[in-house]
């Protein structure tokens, strides 16, 4: 659920562009496609909902699994509405809320207003979900090691390791190199860098320290910012602990600062709905540096 349609939309393209079925539904849209979206939903060929408080109070689904409360809803009477969608007709289900800063707060009056506790989670960094997605395609390699038939691929394995001019490009790379460059396909659908992998490449170039990822932030001294301001968002608004934070660099108008590699996607992801000093900022990886 998100409080505006331009959020819904917005959501809807990035879920649709990751591969997700996901359909959208908010008031300005009309009814006859309202009508095809919810039949869609029903029937189970699309599984993922994105809507507005008002457009969704038709929804009249007995089995919708769980509900992502992606805004905190406007009126507290709208969160009753929202996770009443879920665990319906003696069912189980469960209802996350996304919060960061200030929202927490929101929150505290919801489960006052409800009278029920919710309970806080941290949400997985991008390492945990790499993590789990490599589990599971072992998983999958270990079934097939069990009942499959692979030996007729073992010459092709056995070709390339034999291959002299491919082992004299790669350095002599064995067995294990090729298991692992396979599993980073597995995940990472083809591509040959990961996103860390990305981000480590440029780092040197951008002018961070070694293990470190230089950001941009477009905030500077004319907006009263300083590096409390933007240690206290950040730790705020992510899993990354204020003492972690490296160097910054403010300028007029902008901002740089330096985070651990392996925070850098949560980060720039997280930050991207927070504020600093009242102004709504952006977060990017920091340009290479000329010469």
């Amino acid at each position: 659920f998100c409080n505006t349609k331009k959020r819904v939309d917005e959501l809807s393209y990035h879920m649709q562009s990751r591969g997700y079925n996901t359909e959208a539904l908010h008031g300005d849209m009309k009814q006859v496609f309202r009508d095809k979206v919810m039949h869609k939903f029903r029937k189970g060929s699309v599984d993922i909902l994105i809507a507005t408080d008002v457009a969704a109070r038709g929804i009249d689904v007995d089995d919708v699994e769980m509900v992502f409360n992606y805004d905190i809803p406007n009126d507290m009477e709208y969160y009753v509405h929202r996770i009443g969608r879920t665990g319906r007709a003696g069912r189980k289900g469960k209802a996350y809320t996304f919060v960061s800063g200030r929202e927490i707060y929101k929150l505290r009056d919801i489960q006052r207003y409800t009278k029920s506790k919710i309970l806080p989670q941290v949400p997985p960094t991008i390492l945990d979900v790499e993590g789990s997605k490599v589990n599971l395609v072992l998983e999958n390699v270990k079934e097939t090691l069990r009942h499959g038939s692979f030996s007729r691929y073992v010459e092709y394995i056995e070709k390339m390791l034999k291959d002299e001019e491919f082992n004299d490009e790669y350095n002599y790379i064995n067995s294990i190199d090729i298991a692992a460059a396979f599993l980073q396909m597995a995940i990472y659908g083809g591509n040959s860098n990961s996103f860390d992998d990305e981000v480590e490449d440029d780092s040197e170039k951008t002018g961070a320290h070694p293990g470190m990822v230089r950001l941009f932030m477009n905030i500077g001294r004319a907006s009263s910012v300083s590096a409390k301001d933007i240690i206290d968002s950040i730790s705020s608004n992510t899993n990354l602990e204020g003492n972690k934070v490296g160097k910054i660099n403010i300028f007029e108008k902008f901002s740089f600062v330096e985070i651990p590699k392996e925070y850098s996607s949560e980060v720039i992801m997280c930050m991207k709905k927070s504020s600093i000093k009242g102004r709504r900022i952006n977060v990017e990886k920091a340009n290479k540096k000329n010469g």
